[in-house]
């Protein structure tokens, strides 16, 4: 079976480079670098792809119907699977407001444990191996069940006794088309905000990656009235220059060739870490 990679070449026509796990998220051309790595063993050129930190540490693995030279230290022989993504059912689930809270706060506690340096990598010693399946064993199709904050999910939070999906976790710097359409989390520091009767868009930057945050027409109708108003102090407090942490949970998009995040609900983001209503009160206090 495949396993976890740390270096890759990132290789061009005329350049060739190492990376690591560590650094590669801060390399002044990541997206050209995620899209051009290979393995490092001499004489193999297997493709490998970035995949960023989630549930398990960051890494690199190699790219499917890639295979490493049998020489390679990272040569695997591939095992025929079934394709449960492909072949199940998939249906939407609610997320309730406790998961979503327990998703930002994680956000919070990951942020201070990296910025205290006291953020490791969980041992993946007891990691116990994946069952196998036999394509061939006409078992029925599996049920995925992928989270929304939308107004149409299939089931509502712990319907049929079915445990809330987990969400990923996106910087500005890792989202890819392949989270246009999913629901993720996503922090990052705003840079404007725009308002006017029934949409608030924020944008978020870091560095030369930006993500759209929109409030639009659903999310007024359901939300306070004093929500419109929150939007104008907010878009005041950044005119004068001050840095705030977006984080929120919601539906990636891509509008015009720039990803963005549609919020549902008032509860479902935080400013610094607080509901936006308790943000501006203790920023004008």
């Amino acid at each position: 079976m495949p396993i976890s990679i740390y270096e890759a070449y990132y290789r061009t026509d005329d350049h060739e480079e190492k990376v690591n796990v560590g650094n590669i998220e801060q390399h002044a051309n990541f997206t050209d670098v995620k899209n051009n790595l290979y393995c490092t063993y001499p004489g193999c050129t297997a493709r490998l792809s970035y995949v960023p930190r989630g549930k398990v540490r960051a890494h690199f693995k190699t790219w499917p119907k890639e295979d490493h030279i049998q020489d390679c230290v990272d040569y695997f022989e591939r095992v025929a699977t079934a394709n449960k993504q492909k072949s199940g059912v998939t249906s939407t689930m609610a997320l309730s407001e406790k998961h979503i809270k327990n998703v930002l706060d994680n956000l919070k506690k990951k942020r201070r444990e990296q910025e205290s340096g006291t953020d490791k990598p969980k041992s993946s010693n007891n990691k116990k191996p994946r069952p196998t399946v036999n394509p061939n064993s006409g078992e029925n199709p599996t049920l995925n069940i992928v989270p929304t904050t939308g107004p149409d999910a299939d089931l509502a939070s712990g319907e049929n006794n079915v445990k809330e999906p987990p969400v990923r976790n996106r910087s500005l710097v890792n989202l890819t088309d392949d989270d246009v359409g999913w629901t993720r989390s996503a922090e990052g520091y705003i840079h404007n905000v725009e308002t006017d009767d029934k949409r608030a868009i924020l944008e978020l930057r870091d560095g030369n990656h930006t993500l759209r945050v929109y409030f639009e027409e659903f999310f007024f109708d359901n939300a306070p009235v004093n929500f419109r108003g929150y939007f104008e102090r907010l878009k005041i407090l950044v005119q004068r220059n001050k840095e705030f942490l977006f984080s929120g949970v919601g539906l990636i998009e891509k509008r015009n060739e720039h990803y963005g995040m549609l919020i549902s609900r008032g509860n479902d983001f935080r400013i610094n870490y607080q509901y936006i209503a308790i943000f501006l009160d203790n920023a004008s206090a």
